[in-house]
């Protein structure tokens, strides 16, 4: 149950707004523009956990980042053109109505490794594997790979 001053969301309309008002099963709100609308209650989510579900954000529990070091390696070790490539990819992900797209920047470097595997459809263990020493294919070769792959479809 909502209750007034909680922030919510209609997903369907992307209208987010505090609640000012509850009358029966509607609820009113107050946008940040001032403006008040109402909808049924049965239609509205907390802001809060619209944006932890949407939002991209990582978890900060431990076993979260268990393998942070692992994803940071293989990204550091990658091509500039092939991060150009994810950077690109990233660029024209649809946005979600109502979350704010991260920046390339911004993402955790398994997040960047996700883009680059849906890029390139390369699967992240892949990525992960070719980065070990010793690896067949290794880091370089598998890179090179999809490099000449990705340029042959750009023409």
């Amino acid at each position: 149950m909502f209750n007034v001053g909680d922030v919510v969301r209609n997903v369907a309309a992307n209208i987010a707004g505090e609640i000012v008002e509850i009358d029966g099963d509607t609820v009113y709100i107050e946008q940040d523009n001032g403006a008040e609308v109402d909808f049924p209650l049965s239609t509205l989510v907390l802001e809060s956990d619209f944006q932890a579900k949407h939002g991209g954000a990582v978890q900060e529990d431990p076993g979260a980042h268990a393998y942070d070091a692992t994803y940071e390696k293989v990204i550091d070790q990658l091509y500039p053109a092939m991060l150009e490539v994810g950077q690109a990819a990233h660029a024209q992900i649809a946005p979600v109505p109502g979350i704010t797209p991260k920046r390339w920047e911004e993402l955790s470097a398994l997040q960047k490794l996700n883009v680059m595997s849906d890029a390139t459809d390369t699967p992240v263990k892949l990525w992960i594997d070719a980065s070990k020493h010793g690896a067949k294919p290794s880091l370089a070769t598998l890179q090179l790979s999809l490099l000449g792959a990705y340029q042959k479809g750009k023409k």
